[in-house]
Parts: structure tokens; C-alpha cells; sequence
């Protein structure tokens, strides 16, 4: 079991129970680079990598530039194509891009799995992985779910928590930070170092967070605030989360105490996560910006060009949405033309003015 008591930090789980991480040095915090951009819910492991900066810990960044080629057994449905050495490698570098943002740059360590495992003997490989079974593997969640299925498990998946542990016994670390859902990860990176004869790390975990329509935040389901939005769009997206989600993302995301009105408590908390991200300057302006523009009802000084094209094109462009996404906000009112709904056979002019939502506009030239 889990502790779900505060210890040194609020809101994680720490693992074995009743741990502490007073007097250790060695911080890991593992990010696999799949995709090029972090969201909110890197955010919240983040905050805690930057507390133990803040007692002097030393934190080394892993980028699984091996592991994100093998597939991901992280609860997909279905095998993940496997992505190129190449396209690792951009996402790797955009990613540290954006934790620099919240860390500080030249403030930690950075590890990339690649660097060791594109060189590893076969030998070498196969003296790991004989510690576990495959009974043992399965064990974990995901891959059972997608027996019980009937969907495929790659061989090569298998393997990743265990490459994924060996990153623990290469840097000898004594805490690891990643989210609740690592649980099994970190098990088998504390077996690992058991068996090399290194002290087990203790796992300090975060919740995972709710996304903007109140389901898990993920990229699939498009609910994601990414940490390289604008500013501006950081603030509005926190502005438009329920109430609710907003109680679960404040003692998360913020440290503030931030006062009773849900109003001004929703605009406290946007303008932090906005400031942690972006800097105090982007979030006073990206505040000004929601404030003359939402609340105001005013159309933006600057608004970007589109060019000419269907209502759907349009909205598109406008939006980054998916044809499909575009059309379904069309049909759901949420995008209007000089002022007035549209539909999908509307006709559009150069010189008007598109509005999607309450946030993005679009002048058709």
C-alpha cells in the first residue's frame, strides 16, 4: 500500500509507506519523449522535482530516447508504433526545451536512456531481463487489460519497465518522482537496484490530474493544456475549467491561498500556473488579455489571418482542431461569423471576422 500522508511534501504518495527522503541527494524524474510537448500533468511531478532543487537535492532529467522506441504499456489499448531513433531525438530536445522553462536551465542533470542502451551487448541485455518472469510483467495493469482483450503485447514491451529500472541502477538514485501510475515501474526499478546491490530508491509520486473537460488528462482525448501553449491560451484554458476541477488542480498546481469567490480563485490559480510557466510579465499580460477580451466582450487588437476557405478550413486554422472537431463546433453554435452563428454552408469574405469559442479569432483575408 501507498501512504497518503503529507510527509516533507503535500499531496503525493510515497513509497514504502512511511519513507522519508530527509538526507538523500540523488532525485531522478524520468519523462518519455513519444511526443514533443508536456502538459499540466508533467507539471505537478515538476513542482516537486523543483522543492527537492530547492533543499539542495541533485536532480537528473532521464529522457527514455531507447524506451519511447520500444511501445508504451502505459494503458493503451493497442501497440504504439514503434518511433524512429530521429524523431526520439526532436522530441527529446523540444521537451527539455519546456522543463527548462520550469527548472531552470542548467539547473539539473540530463540523462538519455539511448546513450547507453544503443550500445548494450546482447549479453548484457539478456543478463537483465533473466531476473524477471513473464508472469511477473503481466502482472501489471495495462497488459492485463489487454489480454483479457485479446490485444496484441509486443515481446519488446515487456521490457521497457525493466530498461526503465536499469536507468535507476545507472545513476544509483535514491528518489524517484514520476506519477501514481508508475507504481509498478518504480517496483521493478527497486528490484533492480537490489539485486545490483544499491540502496532501493524511494518513489515519491503525483496525482494524475484532470483534464479541461474533466476527464484524465491526455493528449487522445484533446483535454490538455501544453506547458509551450501561449500564454494567453494558459490562461484562458484554466479559465474555463468546471469548479470542480479547479479544487482538484489548486493545492496541485499552485501554492497559493487563494480566497473563497470562485471567480477570483480560478483567476489567482491561472495567473500562477501561468507564472510558473511563462514568467510574472506573460501572466499579468495573458490576465489583461482574458480580462478585456472575455469579460469584456472586446475583440482582440491583434487578431492572426486566415486565408480564405470553407467555415471548416477556417475554423481549422484558426482553432488546431481536427476537421471532425471543427464541424462539431460549428454545429454546436460555438463559432461565429461578424458576430453571428454559422453554419456549415455558410460563405465567408475576406475582411470578416471569425470567432471559435470565446478565445480565438480570425480575420479571413
Amino acid at each position: 500500500m501507498c501512504s497518503h500522508k503529507a510527509h516533507a511534501m503535500k499531496n503525493v504518495e510515497i513509497f514504502p509507506e512511511d519513507s522519508s527522503t530527509d538526507g538523500l541527494k540523488r532525485v531522478k524524474f524520468g519523462i518519455d519523449p513519444t511526443f514533443n510537448r508536456l502538459h499540466l500533468g508533467h507539471l505537478v511531478p515538476l513542482r516537486i522535482v523543483k522543492q527537492f532543487m530547492g533543499q539542495g537535492k541533485d536532480v537528473t532529467i532521464v529522457l527514455g530516447t531507447f524506451t519511447a522506441q520500444m511501445g508504451d504499456p502505459s494503458g493503451k489499448d493497442k501497440t504504439r508504433p514503434i518511433l524512429s531513433k530521429e524523431e526520439v531525438e526532436s522530441n527529446a530536445q523540444d521537451i527539455l526545451q519546456q522543463v527548462n522553462q520550469i527548472l531552470g536551465k542548467n539547473k539539473f542533470k540530463v540523462f538519455k536512456n539511448g546513450d547507453e542502451f544503443n550500445i548494450m551487448t546482447v549479453p548484457r541485455l539478456m543478463s537483465i531481463v533473466s531476473d524477471f518472469t513473464v508472469q511477473q510483467m503481466i502482472r501489471r495493469d495495462a497488459f492485463a487489460k489487454r489480454m483479457s482483450s485479446d490485444t496484441p503485447i509486443g515481446v519488446h514491451e515487456l521490457i521497457v519497465p525493466i530498461l526503465q529500472g536499469t536507468d535507476s541502477v545507472i545513476l544509483n538514485s535514491e528518489i524517484e518522482v514520476g506519477g501514481t501510475d508508475q507504481l509498478f515501474n518504480f517496483k521493478i526499478a527497486r528490484r533492480l537496484q537490489e539485486i545490483n546491490e544499491q540502496e532501493p530508491e524511494i518513489c515519491v509520486m503525483a496525482p494524475i490530474i484532470n483534464g479541461t473537460d474533466g476527464q484524465k488528462m491526455s493528449k487522445s482525448l484533446g483535454n490538455c493544456i501544453f506547458l509551450d501553449d501561449s500564454p494567453e491560451n494558459i490562461f484562458g484554458k484554466c479559465m474555463s475549467i468546471s469548479d470542480f476541477t479547479m479544487e482538484e488542480w489548486i493545492p496541485l498546481l499552485t501554492d497559493q491561498n487563494i480566497e473563497k469567490d470562485p471567480m477570483v480563485r480560478k483567476k489567482k490559480m491561472s495567473f500562477d500556473i501561468v507564472k510558473q510557466i511563462c514568467g510574472e510579465e506573460n501572466a499579468k499580460l495573458s490576465q489583461e488579455h482574458f480580462e478585456r477580451l472575455i469579460q469584456s466582450k472586446k475583440i482582440p487588437e491583434k487578431i492572426p489571418e486566415v486565408t480564405v476557405g470553407t467555415i471548416v478550413e477556417l475554423v481549422v486554422a484558426i482553432r488546431g482542431c481536427s476537421n471532425s472537431q471543427a464541424r462539431r463546433l460549428i454545429e454546436e453554435g460555438a463559432v461565429k461569423i461578424d458576430g453571428e452563428k454559422s453554419v456549415l454552408e455558410s460563405k465567408v469574405s475576406p475582411g470578416q471576422i471569425i470567432k471559435v469559442g470565446k478565445r480565438f479569432f480570425g480575420k479571413v483575408i
